[in-house]
């Protein structure tokens, strides 16, 4: 399984590789550090599931912009990405579920929780 990680914080994306290492199965992992790298690579390369951070920090653009231009391409209408954000006050979830993302998990990301919903999108081989 192919998963793109969308996280501009170095630390926060390796405790999420490490996470990914749990899984039952084969994964390979890419971190885009910011909004440009994201949209780069996700040309270059199909990714099965993408993990989006929502504050990118360089400004030009927020993973919810990232989100919406990637769900509007045809290879990515159907990969599901979920918000990975420090985002948790009443309403955020909904927020950003409205928005278009798949699944939404507030950060300290619990690990079972976020590997259980992998598991479940894992596409069938």
């Amino acid at each position: 399984m192919k998963i793109l990680i969308v996280e501009d914080n170095e630390i926060n994306a390796k405790l999420l590789e490490i996470m990914l290492n749990e899984l039952d199965f084969e994964t390979s992992t890419t971190v885009a550090p910011d909004a440009k790298t994201a949209l780069e690579e996700s040309a270059i390369q199909q990714y099965d599931l993408v993990l989006m951070d929502i504050n990118l920090g360089d400004g030009l653009m927020d993973g919810s912009e990232v989100m919406k231009i990637l769900k509007e391409r045809k290879q990515y209408s159907n990969v599901p990405i979920y918000a990975i954000t420090c985002y948790s006050l009443p309403g955020d979830k909904e927020k950003f579920l409205n928005q278009g993302f798949d699944k939404y998990f507030s950060k300290p990301v619990a690990q079972n929780p976020l590997l259980d919903s992998i598991k479940e999108d894992r596409p069938s081989t």
